[in-house]
């Protein structure tokens, strides 16, 4: 029996939303779902997103097309991160090259440790472009974590000039909350409303303030807590909304 197609597969079985993005990537040489160069500079360094790699072939892929470091965005749920250090590790990288921050997807009511995890993952970030090298980062399926911090990295590069222009040509565009129509409304969507949206809102006033500051990437800069009042605004447009 021949395999389903994926759109297909997705349409029998919604929650297979969750194996696999929907999206195709843009990046040469990349197998890896959703993956997208998001910076790159004359220096040669060069910041690419997109969907964990599940198999030895794509993390071959990832160091062959350049990458030099990983950075992964998120919790370690069924061993499966430490699973990915390894074979990173067995396939050339050293344990420097690689950064776990084990960010949640949804349920971050505590805003200071969830503002320390995206400095610090913004700063991983920085680090690796100021020195010239190339980082991939990623969450499970590429999409909301990943957009979230793909849109921060956005602003804080001054690549997007503001949050509403971040959420829609970065995160929504590639598959954020109902940005991929599969993605269950109650068990996913609305929780990522809840408080993965939220954050971001509050993270995206804090970047403006320190670049408007001249201000570094620091911890100290999720000592204040921002209020934000327009969250509801910031929905992603499908059909299922």
């Amino acid at each position: 029996m021949k395999a389903l197609p994926f759109l297909l597969v997705l349409f029998l079985c919604p929650s297979a939303w969750s194996l696999q993005s929907a999206f195709l990537g843009s990046v040469e040489g990349l197998s890896i779902p959703n993956s997208h160069e998001v910076y790159n500079d004359a220096n040669g360094a060069r910041v690419v997103r997109g969907m964990e790699p599940r198999s030895k072939a794509q993390i071959q892929e990832l160091l062959d097309s350049g990458i030099e470091e990983v950075l992964i965005f998120k919790t370690d749920t069924k061993g499966e991160v430490a699973k990915e250090i390894i074979q990173l590790q067995n396939a050339g990288l050293s344990a420097t090259a690689i950064t776990h921050i084990p960010f949640p997807w949804k349920d971050l009511y505590d805003y200071k440790s969830a503002c320390r995890m995206t400095i610090e993952a913004l700063k991983t970030i920085e680090k690796s472009v100021k020195a010239g090298r190339s980082i991939y980062f990623h969450c499970t399926v590429g999409e909301d974590r990943t957009g979230y911090l793909a849109g921060l990295w956005g602003l804080w590069t001054g690549e997007f000039e503001s949050a509403a222009q971040a959420f829609k040509s970065e995160m929504c565009a590639r598959g954020y909350e109902a940005g991929n129509p599969r993605k269950p409304y109650k068990e996913v969507v609305a929780k990522i409303r809840e408080t993965l949206t939220p954050t971001y809102l509050k993270i995206a006033m804090v970047l403006a303030e320190a670049r408007a500051r001249g201000q570094n990437l620091h911890g100290s800069l999720c000592n204040q807590e921002p209020v934000i009042e327009n969250a509801a605004a910031f929905r992603c447009v499908s059909k299922r909304n």
